[in-house]
């Protein structure tokens, strides 16, 4: 009895070893969920600034990298209420926090995220 439970021990670790040599550096996302699936293809396509977004930046004495950062790296949150969802080019409004802006408007067309404008209270750009 002992040597078959030692027979499967020593089996499933053997199991786990070979597991961990052919799959143990992979990089698995879960994105299930609708925020973090958009958020995820918004991160994949080209990532642009408008003019207007640029001014609010600039105002914030932020630079287009600093943004991009947090764009990549931040945890963002996708209020899907305040979205435009319908037709080819959707328009999401992306919620941030610990920033000095508290969400921004974003456009998703044709493989290209577009940053629209930045909503502050304090900067007035046209």
């Amino acid at each position: 009895m002992l040597r078959r439970i030692f027979l499967y021990l020593v089996g499933v670790g053997l199991g786990v070893v070979l597991s961990m040599m052919f799959f143990g550096d992979r990089d698995i996302d879960f994105s299930y969920f609708p925020n973090a699936r958009t958020v995820k293809h918004l991160r994949a396509q080209s990532f642009t600034i408008s003019e207007k977004a640029m001014c609010q930046l600039t105002c914030l004495g932020l630079n287009a990298s600093s943004f991009e950062k947090v764009f990549k790296d931040g945890d963002l949150d996708v209020d899907f209420g305040a979205s435009d969802v319908d037709g080819m080019c959707r328009t999401y409004r992306i919620e941030v926090e610990d920033q000095s802006y508290a969400s921004f408007m974003l456009d998703d067309c044709d493989s290209l995220s577009n940053v629209l404008s930045i909503e502050t209270s304090t900067c007035v750009c046209k």
